[in-house]
């Protein structure tokens, strides 16, 4: 007995093999799998909805086609004089519909294709009501604000990224439907809010959960691949919207399902973020969602891997997820912050103000929608490769520039197309919404990279609140383009092309690594400028 146990204490045991969840991936799991690749897919969906309640008043809002004298045997409706009024005026024109209508007598005149086709025609929200047109989307936008902040604090200290997912696909399910109910323009504006602040939950997760599954080098692609989604859903609208622009409420009813169905039969299929499950002290269930990734690949972790706890090993706070840092009081992580934020208010104003701006061209609305989706295609798939060998800092600033300038040359040909289709005009808007758009994508790629895991989401979801406070003010000034285009334009343009300066002041991010904690990114930091430091010297 005493030699078995002496046997026993003579072999060594099987020393910890420490790595952090980068090199785990890098090194047993694979950078890009089939496993990480369904759940990019599996996560993206929700893209799909987001974009359709965030997109759908182009046409639920949008300006009727035009109005016609009604033809009525009762004089008292003044069909005639309504006739003889706009003979000069082109009564059925819709660039001049809404100002022509002002000056008739209630009941002369009816909308052309009913009262129900949008809810400005519905609400008469034309004449001194117009700018209450814009009030529904504008609220929309802010409701995302709000709905970003709680977002973002859910899906990092409480309930992690799926959990937050699930959420916010049931409540933007449940809002979208009850807002096909609304009695008025109050009831209407006030659940627009709300469906905002639902979907918000969306792109965060989708986003977060899609990038913290790869390794370094396919993050910029995967997160501008789940932007494919996003641009389905856009596509997806005009040809549901089609069918129903006669009742904007079925437009509603329609886009309330896909939320939950995917809740039912898709997230359940998600996996956790074993980075959040990390830092939030869960060793075991990270350790469960990597070894599930890697038997996907046909490979499998080492039996003494230990995952390191950067809460633990690099704060030495002993609180779990860090929770004492905070980007606010992090001088450089503050710096970064706003400086992101600002370029995301410039962005957000541009790339939604161009798509809502759509009806203020001189062309078929569902065709310009079409055209303008279909731009994204291009614009994921250009931003995809140039984020796998360009500079983060240089491609965001040159496509927001880019914008902004084909905002302006928009300018010399809105005058030209007053009272004609003009391709060139609608040819440059497109090519300046495609370059907003891939400014849009790589924007969410570059905040995930700038900032660690335990402030990822939060950083994520500032940058979209961001986002959103530029897209909130869009809607007024699309409302303003409805009475000078040219005016409109200029604003997008010019604020593009401030936002694309902006982000020289940012860090580059290529290949950098994602860090866990603010302070062990700080501490990388350091290392790597004395570094650099002692190489020049």
């Amino acid at each position: 007995m005493d030699n078995e146990e002496e046997k026993k204490t003579e072999i060594p045991h099987e020393e910890k093999m420490e790595l952090n969840v980068d090199e785990v991936i890098e090194r047993y799991v694979g950078s890009f799998g089939l496993p990480q690749l369904l759940q990019v897919v599996l996560v993206s969906f929700a893209w799909v909805f987001d974009s359709q309640n965030t997109l759908v008043t182009i046409f639920t809002d949008a300006q009727p086609f035009g109005w016609r004298c009604k033809t009525s045997a009762d004089p008292s409706l003044s069909s005639s004089w309504c006739m003889n009024t706009t003979a000069s005026g082109g009564g059925g024109n819709k660039g001049q519909s809404a100002g022509h209508v002002c000056g008739l007598a209630a009941g002369s005149w009816e909308w052309i294709g009913g009262n129900s086709a949008t809810t400005i025609a519905e609400w008469d929200l034309i004449c001194h009501r117009k700018f209450l047109a814009a009030i529904p989307t504008s609220l929309f936008f802010i409701g995302s604000i709000f709905g970003c902040a709680l977002y973002g604090r859910l899906a990092d200290a409480w309930l992690g990224r799926k959990k937050t997912l699930l959420l916010a696909c049931i409540l933007t399910s449940t809002t979208t439907f009850l807002t096909s109910f609304s009695p008025n323009i109050w009831v209407y504006s006030l659940l627009r809010f709300a469906n905002g602040f639902a979907r918000s939950g969306n792109g965060i997760c989708c986003l977060v959960l899609s990038t913290e599954v790869v390794g370094r080098k396919w993050r910029g692609q995967v997160g501008q691949y789940g932007f494919f989604f996003f641009t389905a859903g856009f596509l997806s609208l005009p040809f549901i919207a089609y069918p129903t622009r006669t009742q904007w409420r079925y437009l509603y009813r329609i886009i309330s399902l896909p939320p939950l169905v995917y809740t039912l039969l898709l997230v359940p299929l998600v996996s956790e973020s074993p980075r959040w499950l990390l830092v939030r002290g869960k060793n075991k269930e990270a350790l469960e969602v990597l070894q599930k990734f890697a038997g996907w690949n046909r490979k499998n972790l080492p039996d003494n891997i230990q995952l390191i706890n950067p809460s633990q090993a690099t704060t030495g706070t002993g609180n779990v997820g860090g929770k004492n840092e905070n980007i606010w009081t992090t001088r450089w992580a503050a710096k970064r912050m706003i400086t992101m934020m600002l370029f995301g208010f410039g962005v957000g104003f541009v790339y939604y103000g161009i798509q809502l701006n759509a009806e203020n061209l001189n062309f078929n609305l569902y065709l310009t929608v079409i055209i303008n989706a279909a731009m994204e295609i291009p614009a994921v798939f250009i931003g995809g490769v140039l984020l796998g060998f360009t500079n983060r800092r240089l491609l965001s600033s040159l496509s927001a520039i880019s914008a902004g300038i084909s905002c302006l040359l928009c300018i010399i040909f809105s005058a030209a197309s007053s009272t004609t289709s003009s391709w060139p005009q609608l040819t440059i808007e497109a090519i300046g919404f495609m370059a907003a758009s891939i400014a849009f994508n790589v924007s969410y790629i570059y905040c995930v990279e700038l900032f660690p895991t335990n402030v990822r989401n939060f950083a994520v979801s500032m940058l979209r609140q961001s986002l959103m406070l530029g897209a909130s003010l869009s809607p007024l000034l699309v409302v303003v383009g409805r009475l000078s285009p040219s005016l409109s334009l200029a604003v997008f343009g010019a604020l593009a092309i401030v936002s694309g300066t902006l982000s020289v002041w940012l860090p580059e991010t290529k290949n950098a690594p994602l860090y866990e904690t603010l302070k062990q990114q700080e501490e990388e930091g350091v290392k790597r400028r004395r570094l650099m430091q002692n190489t020049v010297v």
